[in-house]
């Protein structure tokens, strides 16, 4: 709640909010198209020599996410999605889409991209020196990278079921997805809509170590729900799904 209460408080007006996805899209459509001398010109001043050294790996696609503001509107940090290439036991050649944070300050009256000292490229896979990029042999202990199935383990769950109420008064239930991996993860829950259903996470972006909480709820009256209903959560970048059930109980009693 006081993360909710953070972003209304945060909200930026929508010429300040256009600017700046503005500002983004053009930086990281550079990257895609492999133009990074062009990049150059939305780098922040301070920070153009950390640019110009760091590997920049070739993006096959991006999305812009989240944007958090600070500062009266004149700092925000942008969770971005891009897609590219992780070459590691296990992927081969599939590309994968790898979240990160992104820092852009106002300079000079133009949003630019910028970097603090301490702050080094983070994966869900661990932190990377500067120069270091994944498919470009900067992932950490890249001889003893972990399997498929092993990154999968450490993305859980603690039930994959969750029981409602078909019937009576509203019932509600969690399940709680814990993130063991060095680096942060997003997910997203696909599933049918159901009418006085209503299924959300707490947060998409986990951070290693720590947890989100996908609730149910529902609120009887509108026709009688389906039996079961399956819903997916995907887990990027290690393209997994984690699948829920969702049983609607005639008689029995929602947690």
């Amino acid at each position: 709640m006081a993360q909710n209460a953070a972003d209304v408080f945060a909200k930026a007006p929508p010429e300040v909010d256009e600017a700046l996805r503005a500002r983004i899209t053009k930086f990281y459509q550079f990257q895609v198209d492999g133009k990074g001398r062009q990049a150059e010109e939305l780098v922040a001043e301070d920070s153009k020599d950390f640019f110009y050294n760091m590997a920049k790996p070739r993006f096959l696609s991006f999305e812009v996410r989240d944007i958090t503001y600070s500062d009266n509107f004149t700092k925000a940090k942008a969770m971005i999605v891009v897609e590219m290439y992780v070459m590691m036991p296990g992927f081969g050649a599939k590309p994968m889409k790898v979240p990160g944070s992104s820092l852009w300050k106002l300079d000079n009256g133009q949003w630019c991209w910028y970097v603090t000292e301490d702050m080094l490229e983070t994966t869900p896979f661990g932190k990377m020196k500067p120069g270091a990029a994944p498919g470009a042999g900067g992932l950490p202990d890249l001889k003893n990278a972990p399997t498929v199935a092993s990154l999968a383990k450490q993305v859980q769950a603690d039930k994959l079921r969750a029981a409602l109420m078909a019937g009576g008064p509203a019932s509600s239930d969690q399940i709680k997805i814990h993130n063991s991996m060095p680096g942060s993860v997003r997910i997203e829950l696909q599933h049918p809509d159901v009418r006085g259903l209503e299924i959300k996470a707490d947060r998409t972006e986990i951070p290693s170590g720590e947890n989100a909480v996908v609730s149910f709820r529902y609120v009887p009256g509108h026709g009688y729900p389906p039996r079961t209903l399956n819903v997916d959560c995907a887990v990027e970048p290690i393209n997994t799904v984690l699948h829920f059930l969702v049983t609607f109980d005639a008689g029995g009693t929602g947690r």
